[in-house]
C-alpha cells in the first residue's frame, strides 16, 4: 500500500528508469553485436537491487516484520523470497500484461506450509490449495484477450472449497474450457502418482465470462493416449453451471436430460432429520453406487459390530419413499449425476440432495414398481457378498461384507427402464443412462 510520501510515484520512475536500462541491455545484446559493457550490466544490477531493496521492506511491513530487526527481517527474507512481478516485469505489465502464462503449479494444501509461509490479499486463500494461489495471481498478470492453461487438480471444477477459484475464472475471462480425466485406468501422468486432473483453459476478459465449455469425465485405455486430446468432444454448458460444480458434460444428449429435469424437485426436499425408513449408503465408490435398506456388515476388533464409518443415512417419510430411494441411488442414471457433479472419489449429500427426482409427482405404479425392483436388487447383491477380512494397526482384525454391483447390471436396467418412464426420457437418452461408462463399469471385455 504505497500511499503515503508519494511512494509509488518515486518507485514507478525508477522502475522506468530500469526499463530503459533493460532496453538498451537488450539492444546491446541484439543489435549491438551482443557486447555489453561491463558497467552498463552493473548499472542495471545496482539498480534493480536497490529498488528490490525497497519494495521487500515495503512488503514485510505487509506481514508485520519490521525490517529494522535484522533477525526476523532475515529469517522472513529467507523464507518467503519476494518476486515483485510489476518490476522483474515491468514493461510487460505496464503495457498490460503478459500475452500467455500456462503451466503446471504445485498440487499442495497451504495448511503443509502456512508455517514457513503466508499469502496475503488472495481471493481463493479459502481454496486450501497453492494452485489455486497461482492461477489466481496468473489471471491478474494477464492482459486483455490473453491465453491461459494450466493442468490442475480435477476438484476445481466440482467440490465446494473450490468456489471462490470457480467464481474468479467466470469474473476474469471471456471464454473458459475444463477437460477432465480420471487416473484409471490410464492417467494423464503416467508412472507417477494418481492424480485426477482437469485442463483450464481461459481467454481473459474484462467483462464476466460468455461461454463456458467442459468435457466429459474421460476415462481411457493406454493404447489411447497418442488420439486422447485429438478426441475430446467438448459442449457448452453456460446455462448449466450450478453452485460449487462444472457439470462434466461433453456430448449433447446428457446436456438435454440435465436442461429437462433443471425444474424438477430435488431429493433433498423429501428428506428428513430422523425416522425409521433408513437408507444406508457407502460414500466412497467407483464405478457403482452402493445404497441399501440394510446396513452392510462390518465388525473390527476394537468396537465389535457397527455400522462402517463409510456408511451414511438417509431418512424418508415412508416405507414405499424409501425402496424407490434405494432403487433410484443404485441406478445407472444416479451413477451418472454423481460423476458430472463429484469429485468422482466421494458420494456426499451435495450430490444426493440435488439428484433431481419428483418423488412426490411420481406415480403410484412407478413407485411400486421401483419397490419391487429394490427388493430384488436387495437380495441379488447378499447372493453374490462376500465376507472379506483384514487388519489395520488402530482396529486390528476386520471383517466385512464386500458387494459386486455389476453383477445385478440387469436389475439396474430395469430400474433405469422405469425412471426413464417417469421422466418421459426419450429411447436415445435411455441408451445414453444404461451403457454410461458400461465398458469401464463392467471391464474391458464387456460385451
Amino acid at each position: 500500500k504505497f500511499d503515503f510520501d508519494n511512494a509509488m510515484g518515486r518507485i514507478e520512475e525508477q522502475a522506468e528508469d530500469i526499463n530503459r536500462l533493460f532496453k538498451l541491455f537488450h539492444q546491446q545484446q541484439t543489435e549491438l553485436g551482443g557486447e555489453v559493457a561491463p558497467e552498463d550490466k552493473q548499472a542495471l544490477k545496482d539498480k534493480l537491487k536497490a529498488l528490490e531493496d525497497e519494495l521487500n521492506q515495503y512488503l514485510a511491513g505487509e506481514y508485520g516484520i519490521d525490517p529494522n530487526k535484522k533477525t526476523a527481517y532475515e529469517k522472513w527474507l529467507k523464507s518467503h523470497h519476494p518476486f515483485h512481478w510489476f518490476i522483474e516485469f515491468y514493461g510487460i505489465l505496464k503495457n498490460g500484461g503478459f500475452d500467455v502464462i500456462i503451466g503446471n503449479p504445485p498440487y499442495v494444501e497451504y495448511s503443509k506450509i502456512k508455517k514457513e509461509y503466508l499469502i496475503h490479499g488472495y481471493q481463493t486463500e479459502s481454496c486450501g490449495n497453492l494452485y489455486a494461489y497461482v492461477m489466481e495471481l496468473s489471471l491478474d498478470l494477464l492482459k486483455n484477450k490473453a491465453r491461459f492453461g494450466m493442468i490442475v487438480q480435477l476438484p476445481i471444477v466440482c467440490t465446494d472449497r473450490m468456489k471462490p477459484l470457480q467464481e474468479l475464472f467466470y469474473k476474469k475471462n471471456g471464454a473458459v474450457w475444463f477437460s477432465n480425466f480420471d487416473d484409471r485406468p490410464a492417467m494423464l501422468f503416467e508412472g507417477l502418482e494418481h492424480i485426477r486432473a482437469t485442463i483450464a483453459v481461459s481467454q481473459k476478459g474484462n467483462t464476466k465470462v460468455d461461454v463456458v465449455y467442459s468435457t466429459n469425465y474421460n476415462r481411457w485405455y493406454s493404447e489411447s493416449r497418442n488420439v486422447l486430446f485429438e478426441l475430446l468432444p467438448f459442449s457448452e454448458i453456460s446455462d448449466q453451471l450450478m453452485n460449487g460444480a462444472i457439470p462434466k458434460v461433453g456430448q449433447q444428449i446428457p446436456k438435454t436430460i440435465i436442461q429437462s429435469t433443471s425444474k424438477t424437485l430435488k431429493l433433498g426436499n423429501d428428506l428428513i432429520k430422523q425416522s425409521k425408513n433408513i437408507v444406508y449408503f457407502h460414500n466412497a465408490p467407483q464405478y457403482w453406487i452402493r445404497a441399501m435398506n440394510f446396513a452392510p456388515y462390518f465388525w473390527n476388533e476394537r468396537d465389535g459390530e457397527q455400522v462402517s464409518t463409510q456408511v451414511k443415512s438417509l431418512y424418508l417419510p415412508s416405507q414405499l419413499d424409501a425402496s424407490v430411494v434405494v432403487a433410484a441411488l443404485n441406478s445407472s442414471l444416479f451413477y451418472w449425476w454423481f460423476i458430472i457433479l463429484s469429485d468422482c472419489r466421494h458420494l456426499n449429500l451435495r450430490e444426493i440432495e440435488n439428484f433431481p427426482i419428483a418423488l412426490n409427482s411420481m406415480s403410484i405404479s412407478n413407485k411400486q414398481e421401483l419397490s419391487e425392483l429394490s427388493a430384488r436388487l436387495m437380495t441379488d447383491l447378499k447372493s453374490y457378498a462376500y465376507r472379506k477380512a483384514c487388519t489395520y494397526k488402530a482396529t486390528g482384525k476386520v471383517v466385512y461384507d464386500e458387494f459386486y454391483p455389476k453383477k445385478s447390471k440387469p436389475i439396474i436396467d430395469e430400474i433405469d427402464h422405469v425412471l426413464v418412464r417417469h421422466y418421459g426420457f426419450t429411447d436415445e437418452e435411455l441408451d445414453f443412462i444404461i451403457n454410461y461408462d458400461i465398458k469401464y463399469r463392467m471391464g474391458i471385455n464387456a460385451e
